[in-house]
């Protein structure tokens, strides 16, 4: 089983180029909407000043209340578009009550500028400029929706070429850091974290966890005899053979050299103990087409709560030489009582 895979940087650029495409379409065309809308309230607000001025130089009566009266000449002085934008002014009394008015009626929401019209200094009435800003709503809308459209295809491009091949090189570089490239089991580097992980889930859910360590029984003599490709061979076929008959919650990994560790979870100690005998058995009797046989010695340990890692090798590791120091292809347990089988 191996072990849980962390974020990976292909994960988190994955994430920025989303996040930008994000922020992008969003903050894009609210930018612009704000830039657009500032132009038209300048625009607006300049063509307010002047047809105010205009309006009250060059119409008769002083007073709007009779400009109704001037339609022609005030007709001419208000406007209903500024640069390609369609406007609406409208002339109030002092009272308040609209005296004269160009331009359609504009869909909401509006920008609207006030301007005094001043006799003298004194105010006579009002005109009002308006403008429609839905038409730039429109115009923003459709830039983020062009914007979502070239950011979505340009990260799903990124991610699926560029970031699919970060991500497979990433897990090619993992693969070769935690895995023994003869066996492709496990390798050392990688029980300590497994080790804490499955520490905390049997703490949390009261069970148990055992180490076993074995070591191929006289592995320099094969080699010595056979040559070291001859040796490989043999490592490669125990590791398959030992990896064919644990479950696959359990962790095989290569500790160095011919020795190997197992990492059993929910297992207690009688439970370690049928596994390390089904496993010597299963070694002496497996063909690996040499004329000695192969065996193994093994030490088993069940680690209570709270041991660290250290401690529960160590104790595996000294009941395997236990094993070898009693004559081999044989199991010792770890810890204060010992078992042998032959």
């Amino acid at each position: 089983m191996p072990p849980g895979d962390d974020r990976s940087l292909a994960d988190l650029l994955r994430l920025v180029v989303l996040t930008l495409v994000v922020v992008t379409a969003l903050a894009v065309p609210v930018i612009h909407f704000d830039v657009q809308r500032r132009y038209l309230d300048g625009n607006l607000a300049t063509l307010s000043v002047l047809t105010a001025e205009q309006l009250m130089r060059q119409v008769i009566a002083r007073d709007p209340e009779f400009w109704v009266y001037e339609d022609g000449r005030i007709g001419g002085l208000l406007r209903d578009e500024v640069r390609g934008v369609a406007v609406r002014q409208v002339v109030y009394a002092e009272g308040g009550e609209a005296v004269v008015e160009i331009g359609a009626p504009l869909p909401a929401p509006l920008l609207i500028q006030r301007q005094w019209l001043l006799d003298a200094g004194r105010p006579v009435g009002a005109l009002e400029t308006s403008a429609s800003l839905r038409p730039l709503l429109r115009d923003s809308l459709l830039l983020a929706l062009v914007l979502v459209v070239i950011g979505g295809t340009g990260a799903a491009l990124l991610c699926r070429y560029p970031l699919a091949r970060l991500r497979r090189a990433e897990c090619d570089i993992r693969y070769l850091a935690e895995h023994d490239p003869l066996t492709g089991l496990l390798n050392r580097h990688v029980v300590e974290s497994l080790f804490e992980r499955e520490s905390a889930r049997a703490r949390r859910h009261h069970l148990r966890l055992s180490i076993v360590i074995f070591d191929i029984d006289h592995f320099k003599r094969v080699n010595d005899q056979h040559g070291h490709d001859c040796g490989d061979r043999v490592l490669r076929q125990l590791s398959g053979l030992v990896s064919r008959h644990v479950r696959a919650s359990d962790y095989l990994v290569r500790w160095g050299g011919e020795e190997f560790l197992i990492l059993s979870t929910h297992t207690d100690l009688a439970m370690a103990r049928a596994l390390v005998e089904k496993l010597r058995r299963l070694v002496a009797e497996h063909d690996f087409g040499l004329a000695q046989p192969i065996t193994i010695s093994l030490g088993v340990c069940a680690c209570s709560p709270g041991e660290e890692l250290q401690h529960c090798v160590s104790c595996a590791d000294a009941a395997m030489y236990r094993a070898k120091r009693a004559g081999r292809n044989r199991w010792f347990e770890g810890g204060d009582h010992s078992i042998t089988e032959g």
